[in-house]
């Protein structure tokens, strides 16, 4: 399957953010974040660029550029025991896209466990400061790693409109 333009516009803006520091990477980034949430909570669909592109893909592409340029050694530390816990069925998942939109319903509800993290968790503006958050979707894109090579499938075989 050819890469979707909007996997290769986005890998673009990634690349031109994150040429300066970390700070200057998270201070332009914040943008796109918020922007791909309010989408995805007004359609159901997050978009980069008014194009849609699912939860996975648009987490992956952002955290393998956070890891390669800032955090080489980052791990999912204490967000592999959330609250709620990660349901290990989720990993059953018969395809792709079902497995994205269940482990992006379970995600939405770590974010929004306020009493657990703190409001600024559930807020995309303000929770790409924390180091929980990159942990947390460091866990989250080990897990569909993980999902994928159990399906036999590469992550250029999804369709990242929607996965």
């Amino acid at each position: 399957m050819a890469t979707e333009p909007v996997i290769t516009n986005l890998r673009t803006k990634l690349a031109t953010i994150s040429a300066g520091t970390e700070q200057q990477f998270l201070d332009s980034f914040k943008t796109i974040h918020n922007t791909w949430h309010m989408a995805e909570m007004m359609s159901g669909a997050g978009t980069f660029g008014g194009k849609p592109i699912g939860f996975l893909s648009f987490h992956h592409e952002v955290i393998s550029v956070y890891i390669a340029k800032f955090k080489p050694g980052l791990a999912p530390g204490p967000m592999a025991k959330t609250s709620p816990p990660y349901k290990k069925v989720t990993d059953l998942a018969p395809d792709a896209q079902q497995f994205s939109n269940t482990i992006e319903g379970w995600h939405g509800r770590v974010h929004n466990n306020a009493a657990k993290y703190g409001p600024d968790f559930a807020d995309p503006k303000k929770n790409i400061y924390m180091p929980r958050f990159w942990q947390f979707h460091k866990f989250i894109d080990n897990k569909f790693q993980s999902w994928l090579a159990a399906h036999q499938q590469s992550y250029g075989d999804v369709d990242h409109t929607v996965v």
